[in-house]
């Protein structure tokens, strides 16, 4: 995912300040972060985000405040041996920007929509080419997880995807269990009959659907509903006995004859990450959603052949 779901609560937060942009627009050698990596600084020198794995955004903030003075957009170039360790140059451009560039970007996102940014020398927009040199980024929505359950272990569930910043919603079966206010900040919470759950969230490929009811029939109920509708990810809580049991009722219904339906479907849910506790839990089943939506095995990097990242993929 990309850098800007995390920049929008620091640009709101500074919506009366002068921001720079701060963009890791190309790499010799290796590097912590990829290009498109991006940073948000103030003219208080106050940041949000990183170029790498934080040794060098100290000073990227104080040559955004000299941008920021003058408003011209610098382009450097650091030398990551003394940094870390290792041969290697990251370019980075340095931009005021519109103060409406954020809410922009956010609202677009918000819509489950993508966009594709340009970063050249004069700075970023909105702009599907590029002309030899410039960065060009697609910017696709967050993640999006929605829970369908009410228990408690769902809480540590949505509070490690609030960390990775991903859109959260919780589905409850009745308005009766509504709470006053959410249990994790920014999630939103809806009473949701199964056959409405399509219409309500439209599905995507970023969508992922993660059912805890704990309640036979109602996961029985919203499988019914979820299962063909072409969600990236969809996740079950329960044994293999279950899956089972859910499967041949499916099953009966005619909904399995597409053989990818099933390859979508995960139970038991998670990664074999060991432990018993809910947060371990939870961990092994956030891992295993951000890996199938990123197209990752989700093993061991040191049994990995080839770079440790991927490079970018074209707008």
């Amino acid at each position: 995912m990309s850098d800007w779901p995390f920049l929008f609560d620091f640009a709101r937060r500074h919506q009366n300040d002068r921001l720079a942009l701060a963009t890791l627009v190309a790499r010799e050698g290796s590097s912590y972060r990829q290009p498109g990596a991006r940073m948000l600084i103030a003219a208080d020198g106050s940041f949000t985000g990183s170029l790498s794995g934080g040794c060098i955004e100290e000073g990227i903030a104080r040559t955004a405040r000299r941008v920021l003075e003058n408003g011209t957009p610098e382009r450097i170039v650091i030398d990551t041996r003394p940094h870390f360790g290792c041969p290697g140059k990251l370019h980075i451009l340095i931009e005021a920007i519109d103060p409406t560039l954020p809410a922009r970007i956010a609202s677009t996102l918000r819509e489950r929509r993508s966009l594709t940014l340009v970063t050249g020398p004069c700075g970023t927009r909105f702009d599907g080419r590029a002309d030899s040199g410039e960065l060009l980024e697609k910017v696709a929505p967050p993640p999006r997880l929605v829970v369908v359950g009410w228990t408690p272990d769902i809480d540590p569930v949505l509070a490690f995807a609030s960390s990775l910043g991903w859109e959260r919603h919780r589905v409850l079966r009745d308005d009766r269990m509504l709470p006053e206010t959410p249990s994790i900040a920014g999630e939103s919470v809806v009473s949701l009959a199964s056959e409405d759950f399509a219409r309500s969230f439209r599905p995507d490929p970023l969508t992922a659907v993660l059912v805890m009811t704990h309640h036979l029939a109602t996961d029985l109920a919203f499988l019914r509903e979820i299962l063909p509708a072409g969600y990236g990810y969809l996740g079950l809580l329960g044994s293999r006995r279950r899956r089972e049991t859910l499967l041949a009722e499916l099953g009966s219904l005619g909904l399995l004859e597409d053989p990818s339906i099933t390859d979508r479907f995960h139970a038991p849910v998670g990664l074999d990450l060991g432990g018993h506790h809910p947060a371990t839990i939870a961990l092994a089943i956030v891992a295993e959603i951000q890996a199938v939506l990123a197209g990752a095995s989700g093993g061991f990097l040191r049994d990995r052949s080839g770079t440790i990242h991927s490079e970018p993929l074209p707008a």
